[in-house]
Order: structure tokens, then C-alpha cells, then sequence
């Protein structure tokens, strides 16, 4: 650790001597946004001081804080989507310092005029943000969904965020596989956030507050991860009154509940699937053969405690489990229960008008246990995580030109994985490490025109005893008041991996592996650039382009005969790979009408020896993948809604021949192709939706109609051949067909 220590001292010593050269600030203005009507605060506010080029942007907890202004009576213009500007008159008398506890009116969002992706809102945002979106829940529960709004099946409209299949809601973006994402919850890292084998995450989208999504080039703050960011924030709960919410779907029902307590608010929200009970009634009553006894919960809960300093601490839970038994005639049984259990308290500390943290302890639990049996043996996967984190964010506003954000973060980790059957044990291992982190980076502004972002990270393993020092850089450049172009460069470096017991895109034996000291921590380079332009009109166009390298990341080796072993090498084979593409989102308004239409250009490829050659597509890779959503206004309370998906052809592993026991005897197993090495038919997809939104005394009732795959069109899931016939029959496994629903959401 005596190196690690010497690059600590040497980072903090450049971004400290900086310090004093940065003195001479007059006063400051800091303060917090909140909603006036629930008393929540606002993330994501622009703060202008108006007639100069001074603002700044709240962050999810509503703070901001505009430094070195000098004395004198000034006007503050704050605006968001979804709520009316707002202008503040501010007396600095002798540079004084002020903080302000500042209340926006929630704008009537029209649900037939809300914009599918947000920001439309001309502020000046000086921070790089290198393919970095803020999106707003309204928005992305506008779209249409598979029975119920799902997070991030509303991602996977986005430019550049591909799934395997209409089964699955993960999210590969820009080139990486789902697990390389970094998937937060109030701060806590959430290890397997999808229900059903993926068919939906396990955010609630009744209880999400705020929506941050990075897809590379990241800056310091995040790590542990190599492709992308995904972080959610939990709402806090009405202040003002008690309010609730129910909805209803062929899949689900689910509810929400929350009020205020003296200085503060909670927040309760649930859901539950009854696809088991509503198969078994079907079955019961003759409808269909099979029922299937499958369900999944989830409750997320949160307190928020606010101190007459201005401090705040904001306690909350999540709880899920999927569980799935199913036996046959034969007694052969699947036993198959999985899920997260997270808690996160956050401490947010306001030291003074330049200076914020947010102080948290939390734990992310996951596990899973996946067991096959018949009347004589039985197979079994296991897998389990837990996560105990201690970090500290800090904010400096310094100066006009300088905001530094530095931190540190220490993480216990344990993890088991089991693979085993009735005869032998193939491994059965804890694994136990912990991971030490520090970051520190600097928002240098030295012209109204550049941003730049140096930024630095280091982070230390002791299960692999590896050191890891990731610099990162990011530049902004305002092109004009509404265009701009940013660039991002960048180390990153991953602790775990999530891999795949079999082939094939449909497998659900996927279990994370925590690197030891048989493999090097799983590293990747990144380089990004992204154009903007908010017209001064309905318009938005937003264009970027990517390029990622992964080394030492590992992959199961099926030709491996292993037996009995404790050691991960027996089992993986460390290989690299690389992704590089471009996409562009164009949306906007036109009377009635309010669209997105995005389009990626990509490769993702991986390079391990044992597969027979030295190069192979990603499961997920895909040349061309592109969404148009589109939704009119109809009437006054209603709005149609379209989106259709097209994309290239997915790569799978197909048989290159099958092989018999005897020459007499049918085929009896078969030997694998290239890897990945066929194509897939053209993927392509309509759905269409109605809403419908009325109020009545007091509740807001909202029925829709949802259709899925319009046209019925046979989008191909997965090959299955027939080995009991001679020649093998192969024949296409269908992704969802034509599929009608109908929901009722009611708030009060």
C-alpha cells in the first residue's frame, strides 16, 4: 500500500496547491429548491443570476450554491421542466452570504403534452456531460411498456441501450454486457436489478424521484463498474398531506402511500405479480393445461428527516424476492428464488454556503438459489452477495471557476458461489475482500466558453491485492448559447463479474464471480464525444460517438472438463474485447404531436482463445438498431401513442453438426458452431397505445389500452432442435407475439 499512498498524496497535492490561488470570493449564494406543493425537493434546477452568465444546477437533493458574487441587488431566475420560472430578488448587502430556502409551483403537465425525454428547458449547464441524461419519471412512464412502466425498458428507447430480447429489460449499453453497468439505489449499488429472468427491473416507478443515466466516460465519483451508470434516487414522500396511488394491470397491481411527519415526509410503495394465482384459476376452470406457479414482490420505503440547519438524513429500504416452483408428472421439480435487499442512510451535511456532503452507510444484499431435481438427482446453483459501503461525497464551491467534488468510499464484500449436483461438488467457495476507493476532480472553468474536468480515482482490492490508478478527463466547449460539444477520456476498473453457465442469451445460471488473485481486475479504456443543440424552439438534437476497449474480463469455459476445485481459473478463461459506434436522438414538438426518434450505429465484439477463433460478436451486438416514438393529442384528455423498433440481426450460437451414440441410433447431443457465429432474422416491432386521464373529485383515474407487436410479427428468440428425430429438425423460438393489455392507474 506504500505505492497506493504515494499516488494519494501526489493527486491531493496538484488539486490542493491549486487552492490558494482561487481566494478573493465576495459572497455567496446557496440555497435549497423544494416543490411547494408536496414540499419535496427538486433536482436538476437551473439557477441563473440574470443579465450575466453566473448559474448553476441543483443537485438531487435541491442544493446549489453560486459563489464569489459581489454585493448589490440581483435577480435570480430559476426554471424546470414542469414547474413555472421562477425569479428571486436578492439584496447582498456588503457581500454577505445568504442561503435561500426557495419553493417552485408545479406546472400542470398535461399527460398529452408531456415530452418523452427531457430537458427541454434552455439553461446554461456548465458541467461536461459526456452522454449523460437526466430524465424525468413522467416522461419515461409515457412511454409504452409491457403491461406496467418499467425503468429500463424505458432506457431501452434510448440511443445506444440495446436488450438480448423482449424477455429481457437489462441494459447493454454502448458495447457493454448489463453487469459492467453501474446500477445505484439511493447511493447502494443493486447487483441483479431485473425480475422474471429480466422481463422487468426491480424499480418501482411510483417511488422514483430522479433518473441519471451515463452511458460511458463517467466521471471520478463513480467506479467499481467498466460501461456505464445508471442512478436512481427514491422520492421523499409528500410533505403537506397524505396521498396515494393504486394501479391495476393483467400483470400486476401495485400502490403507493406518503405523508409528512413533523419536519419531514415517508414514503411507502409496492407491487406484486398474481400471474401465479390468475394461470392456476385459468387452469381450475379448464381454460388452460399449465398453470405457471411464478410471482415476484417488491417494497421500496424511505423517511426524510430535515434539521432546522439545513442538514437532512433520509433512511430507506428495498425489498424483492422472484419465486418460481414448478413440478411436472414425473415429479420432476424447479425450485428457482431470487432477489435484493437493500438499506441506505444518507446524511446530507451543509457545512457552510461553499461547502455539501452527503455522508452514507448502506448494504446491498443479493442472492440466489437455483435447483433442478428429479426422483434420483438433482443439480444446484447458488449464489450470494453481501455489500456493506461506507462513503463520503463532498462539494467545494470555490470560486466561479472552480467547484471541486472529492470523496472516499470502503466496502466489505463477500461473496459465495456453489455449483454443485448429487454426485460431486464442481465449487464451493467464499470469497471475502475489501475495496478502498478515493476520488477527486475539479470543474475548471477559465473562459465563459470551456469547461474542463480533470479527475482522478483510485481504488484497491485485497482479494486480488490489485492497486488500480484511473485518471479521467472531460471537456465542455459552448459552440452558442444553445449548442455545445463535449469530449471524455477515462480509466475504469471492475472487482466482479456476472457470467453465464451455458449458451445462449435465454440462459438464466448467471452468477457473479468475485476476482481473486487467479485473474487481474477486469479494466477498460474509454474515449466519448457528444454534440447538443437545444434550438429556441420545439427541437432538440443530441449526437454522440464512443469507443471502449475491455481487458482481463473472463468468460466460463464449457470445454473445460472441471471437477472437484476451488479454483476460478479451472473454470473461466480470461480474454478482452472492444466496442466503438455512434447514435443521434432527434425530438421535439409539433402541435399535436410530440416525438423521439433515435438511431445507433455499433460494433461489440470479444476475443476469447477456446472458442476456436480469435474474434466473436457480443450476444448483444448489433450493427444497426433504431426506436421512433411518437404520441398525438386527442381531445382533451386523451393521447395515442406509437413506438416502433427496428434492428439488425443478433448473433447466436447455432449447431454444426449433431452426433449419434451408434450409427443406428438417432442423434444424441450436437456440436456447437462458431461462437456466435449466425445471425438472426431483422428484428422489427409496433406497439401502440391509449390513455385516457380524468379528475374527479379529488382522484386522478387513468384507464389505457396497450397493444405489443402490433402485426404479430415472428421476431426470433432462440433455435431448438429435435435431436429424437433423424435428420434433426430445427425450428425458431418466437419472442412475443400479438399481445393486447389494458391498466387503471387511480391517485388520490
Amino acid at each position: 500500500m506504500a505505492n497506493t499512498t504515494k499516488y494519494v498524496l501526489l493527486a491531493a497535492v496538484f488539486f490542493v496547491s491549486m487552492i490558494p490561488n482561487l481566494a478573493g470570493a465576495t459572497a455567496t449564494i446557496s440555497g435549497k429548491i423544494l416543490d411547494r406543493e408536496t414540499g419535496e425537493s427538486i433536482p436538476g434546477v437551473s439557477v441563473m443570476v440574470e443579465g450575466t452568465e453566473r448559474g448553476a444546477a441543483a443537485n438531487v437533493e435541491g442544493f446549489f450554491s453560486i459563489a464569489d458574487l459581489e454585493p448589490g441587488r440581483l435577480n435570480l431566475v430559476l426554471s424546470a421542466l414542469g414547474y413555472r420560472s421562477l425569479k428571486k430578488d436578492v439584496e447582498l448587502a456588503d457581500g454577505q452570504d445568504q442561503h435561500l430556502v426557495l419553493r417552485l409551483i408545479p406546472e400542470a403537465v398535461n399527460l398529452n403534452e408531456v415530452e418523452i425525454i427531457a430537458e427541454r428547458e434552455g439553461e446554461r449547464e456548465y458541467t461536461p456531460k459526456v452522454a449523460q441524461y437526466s430524465l424525468e419519471t413522467k416522461e419515461l412512464a409515457a412511454m409504452p411498456r409491457l403491461a406496467e412502466p418499467d425503468l429500463f425498458r424505458a432506457l431501452q428507447a434510448m440511443p445506444g441501450i440495446l436488450a438480448t430480447s423482449d424477455f429481457s429489460s437489462e441494459l447493454n449499453i454502448w458495447g457493454g454486457s448489463s453487469d459492467q453497468n453501474l446500477i445505484l439505489l439511493n447511493g447502494i449499488d443493486v447487483y441483479k436489478p431485473t425480475h422474471l429472468g429480466g422481463l422487468f427491473s426491480v424499480f418501482n416507478m411510483d417511488a422514483i424521484k430522479d433518473v441519471k443515466l451515463i452511458k460511458g466516460g463517467f466521471p471520478a465519483k463513480y467506479g467499481g463498474r467498466l460501461s456505464a451508470v445508471v442512478d436512481v434516487a427514491d422520492r421523499e414522500g409528500n410533505r403537506n398531506k397524505v396521498q396515494g396511488k393504486l394501479g391495476l394491470s393483467m400483470l400486476s397491481a401495485h400502490g403507493t402511500l406518503e405523508g409528512p411527519i413533523h419536519r419531514g415526509s415517508w414514503l411507502v410503495a409496492g407491487r406484486r405479480t398474481y400471474l401465479d394465482g390468475t394461470t392456476k384459476a385459468m387452469k381450475n376452470a379448464g381454460i388452460i393445461e399449465d398453470d405457471f406457479p411464478y410471482y415476484f414482490y417488491d417494497v421500496n420505503a424511505k423517511i426524510t428527516r430535515d434539521f432546522p440547519n439545513g442538514d437532512r438524513i433520509s433512511p430507506s429500504a428495498y425489498l424483492g424476492r422472484d419465486v418460481l416452483h414448478l413440478t411436472n408428472d414425473t415429479d420432476d421439480r424447479i425450485r428457482m428464488t431470487w432477489g435484493n435487499n437493500t438499506f441506505s442512510i444518507p446524511y446530507v451535511k451543509i457545512f457552510n454556503h461553499k461547502w455539501f456532503s452527503t455522508n452514507t452507510v448502506a448494504g446491498s444484499f443479493y442472492d440466489s438459489d437455483f435447483r433442478f431435481e428429479t426422483s434420483d438427482q438433482f443439480s444446484e446453483f447458488k449464489n450470494n452477495i453481501r455489500d456493506v459501503t461506507f462513503k463520503t461525497d463532498i462539494s467545494f464551491f470555490a470560486t466561479p471557476n472552480h467547484t471541486f467534488d472529492f470523496g472516499a468510499m470502503a466496502k466489505s464484500l463477500f461473496l459465495n458461489l456453489t455449483i454443485r449436483s448429487d454426485q460431486e461438488v464442481f465449487h464451493d467457495r467464499d470469497y471475502r475482500g475489501m475495496q478502498y476507493a478515493a476520488y477527486i476532480s475539479d470543474d475548471y472553468r477559465p473562459t465563459i466558453l470551456w469547461t474542463i474536468t480533470p479527475g482522478f480515482r483510485i481504488e484497491h482490492n485485497t482479494l486480488s491485492g490489485h492497486t488500480e490508478y484511473l485518471p479521467r478527463l472531460s471537456v465542455k466547449h459552448e459552440l452558442s448559447a444553445t449548442s455545445n460539444i463535449s469530449a471524455a477520456a477515462g480509466l475504469y476498473a471492475q472487482p466482479l463479474q456476472q457470467v453465464t453457465f451455458g449458451d445462449g442469451f435465454a440462459s438464466m445460471f448467471n452468477s457473479y464471480v468475485l476476482l481473486d488473485k487467479s485473474f487481474n481486475t477486469n479494466r477498460a479504456w474509454h474515449y466519448a464525444l457528444t454534440y447538443e443543440n437545444d434550438w429556441e424552439g420545439p427541437f432538440k438534437l443530441t449526437a454522440g460517438a464512443f469507443y471502449k476497449s475491455f481487458d482481463r474480463i473472463i468468460e466460463y469455459n464449457p470445454y473445460q472438463m472441471v471437477e472437484e476445485s476451488d479454483d476460478l481459473a479451472d473454470l473461466f478463461t480470461v480474454g478482452k474485447g472492444y466496442a466503438w459506434g455512434g447514435d443521434v436522438l432527434f425530438q421535439g414538438e409539433w402541435g399535436r404531436y410530440t416525438f423521439m426518434w433515435g438511431y445507433g450505429l455499433a460494433r461489440s465484439n470479444r476475443q476469447f482463445d477456446f472458442w476456436g477463433k480469435n474474434e466473436y460478436p457480443a450476444i448483444f451486438d448489433r450493427l444497426h438498431n433504431a426506436n421512433l416514438l411518437a404520441s398525438r393529442k386527442i381531445g382533451k384528455n386523451g393521447r395515442r401513442e406509437a413506438r416502433y423498433n427496428d434492428g439488425s440481426r443478433q448473433p447466436l450460437t447455432k449447431s454444426r453438426r449433431t452426433d449419434s451414440i451408434r450409427l443406428d441410433q438417432p442423434p444424441y447431443f450436437f456440436q456447437r458452431g462458431p461462437k456466435n457465429g449466425y445471425r438472426m432474422p431483422e428484428y422489427h416491432r409496433l406497439d401502440l397505445a391509449y390513455r385516457v386521464h380524468y379528475d374527479y373529485q379529488g382522484y386522478s383515474i387513468n384507464p389505457y389500452v396497450e397493444i405489443i407487436n402490433v402485426y404479430n410479427h415472428k421476431n426470433v428468440l432462440a433455435l431448438d432442435y429435435d435431436l429424437a428425430k433423424n435428420p434433426v429438425q430445427m425450428k425458431s423460438v418466437g419472442q412475443l407475439p400479438f399481445l393486447p393489455s389494458l391498466g387503471l392507474t387511480v391517485e388520490f
